[in-house]
């Protein structure tokens, strides 16, 4: 279990509501550099809200404060928040018919000029992240012929070439099998090892307990829980959010939750 760093994320009193709607509400958390920080919750609990709202993309209510390194996100236009934090969408673009490398390139937008275009120091990232993230022999595809796990590993590639310190993943795994799943999860652990803040909203339960350093549960637009997710993943705890039976049992050296 990675120990809170101060150059986390931390999350205070952050709050959404559109008209009488309260999306999300008051919602407090530290996510630690370093670390997976696993964002769950039932459907409707606010989990791509919250995500949403730490990139800008939807208005906070109230007095939220988010930090990042011990500096203020809050108060930042759009472009100098997209040069810390990175948001990889569960549904993100998949018919684009372009080069993947074209579509990586434009994880660079926030750091040029706006009449500025691709310098050699902006391929050269480009060709690292997709190096990184597994697909740099489809740099020449085109984007719209790749699989579903294909796709995601170039938005995360994406995204890591934004250069954030902040990295916030809206259910990665949705829609992937088993393979691309697991290559994806590997992909997000190496890069938090790598010293990245990663917050990660996650629909199976078991990537959480396997993958992540620490969780925030959220139900109804509120924190219930936070910790370190064998702790706080319990089968009462999971019974009660998700209105199922739930047992933690051990199989093959990792806890599981099993549910009926």
């Amino acid at each position: 279990m990675s120990e809170v760093q101060p150059d986390g994320a931390v999350v205070s009193g952050l709050s959404v509501r559109i008209g009488e709607a309260v999306l999300v509400d008051d919602v407090t958390f530290t996510a630690p550099a370093g670390a997976i920080t696993a964002l769950i919750g039932p459907n409707g609990a606010g989990k791509s809200t919250l995500l949403r709202a730490l990139v800008g993309a939807v208005p906070l209510a109230g007095q939220a404060v988010v930090t990042l390194a011990s500096e203020e996100l809050t108060g930042m236009s759009h472009r100098e928040r997209a040069r810390r934090v990175a948001l990889v969408e569960q549904d993100g673009a998949a018919d684009v018919a372009r080069p993947v490398l074209d579509v990586v390139l434009l994880g660079r937008t926030p750091h040029r000029s706006r009449w500025g275009g691709d310098s050699p120091g902006d391929l050269e990232l480009a060709s690292e992240a997709l190096e990184r993230a597994g697909v740099a022999a489809l740099a020449e595809r085109d984007f719209a012929t790749l699989s579903g796990g294909e796709r995601q590993r170039v938005h995360l590639a994406r995204a890591l070439v934004q250069q954030p310190r902040l990295l916030l993943l809206d259910e990665p795994t949705n829609h992937l099998d088993v393979a691309a799943q697991l290559q994806v999860l590997r992909l997000t652990r190496a890069l938090a090892r790598s010293g990245m803040t990663v917050l990660a909203a996650l629909h199976d339960l078991n990537h959480a307990l396997r993958y992540a350093d620490h969780v925030v549960v959220l139900a109804g637009g509120e924190v219930v829980a936070t910790g370190d997710p064998r702790d706080v993943l319990t089968g009462e705890l999971v019974g009660e959010v998700y209105q199922v039976r739930a047992t933690r049992v051990q199989a093959a050296g990792h806890d599981l939750l099993v549910m009926d």
